[in-house]
């Protein structure tokens, strides 16, 4: 009796790991795959056009989207974008609540929150403009003791704690978007504005300013930085790395110079 049941036990073991192995389901199916399936990963970008922006269909586009659909395709992740404002971005990627930011890697909140990717994805430029013959702003030290015209929720790559220290004697007009800096640069409500290159020769299209000029202060590096709460974070930043020079291998990327 105890042997009949050792061998319908042994056979029915047999059948049962002979189904598993040969299975498609699951011997076809790289492990890494049923980890990027895992949880979709979440994208975070602000409203900085060129770079990312909503469309007017309430969708989100630009440069920085763009690789990032190519970069989640190739890796097989299925994604969506969120928008936010830039501290809140800031604030639920250390949370977790989102996955991804292809942007500046130096605000306070990524502060032991965030892996971050070796890569320098894009470059963005920080550049000083002012109208007529005004003293020539050179770096951000410049500055001290002038009147700015600076966009709510920039950190400016960290140089906002510089430029908003009273020790400095910096006078700012805040402006919660490029239009409305513009103009406050237009109406001298501010000596100078600072703001980045993409977003400004967009906005002068529609609004041209009179004897403008500009002074590049900074070139600002974005790279991927992905949350630490994301389950497999490692995994995603190596997948991402990878994917992005494979994107360059094929002539559909291009890395800015060191």
């Amino acid at each position: 009796m105890l042997n009949t049941f050792h061998r319908l036990f042994t056979l029915l073991l047999s059948g049962a790991l002979t189904w598993i192995f040969s299975s498609p389901s699951l011997a076809d199916v790289d492990i890494h795959d049923l980890l990027a399936e895992d949880k979709e990963v979440v994208v975070g970008y602000i409203e900085f056009p060129p770079v990312f922006f909503t469309n007017d269909e309430g969708k989100p586009e630009g440069y920085l989207i763009d690789l990032a659909r190519m970069l989640m395709e190739k890796k097989k992740y299925s994604w969506r974008a969120v928008s936010r404002p830039t501290r809140r971005m800031a604030i639920e990627l250390a949370d977790g609540k989102i996955d991804l930011w292809i942007g500046l890697s130096t605000l306070p909140e990524f502060t032991d929150a965030t892996l971050v990717g070796d890569s320098i994805v894009a470059r963005i430029e920080l550049n000083a403009y002012w109208q007529g013959d005004k003293k020539v702003i050179n770096r951000v030290e410049d500055l001290v003791g002038e009147s700015v015209v600076l966009l709510h929720g920039f950190s400016y790559g960290g140089a906002i704690s510089f430029l908003r220290d009273p020790v400095n004697r910096i006078r700012d007009c805040s402006a919660f978007n490029h239009a409305q800096a513009i103009g406050m640069l237009k109406v001298k409500r501010c000596d100078y504005l600072l703001n980045y290159d993409g977003p400004m020769r967009l906005e002068l299209k529609k609004q041209p300013v009179q004897d403008l000029h500009r002074k590049r202060l900074s070139s600002l590096d974005a790279r991927f930085v992905v949350s630490k709460k994301r389950n497999h974070a490692a995994m995603l930043l190596n997948d991402l790395e990878n994917a992005l020079h494979e994107l360059v291998a094929e002539g559909k990327w291009f890395l800015p110079p060191p």
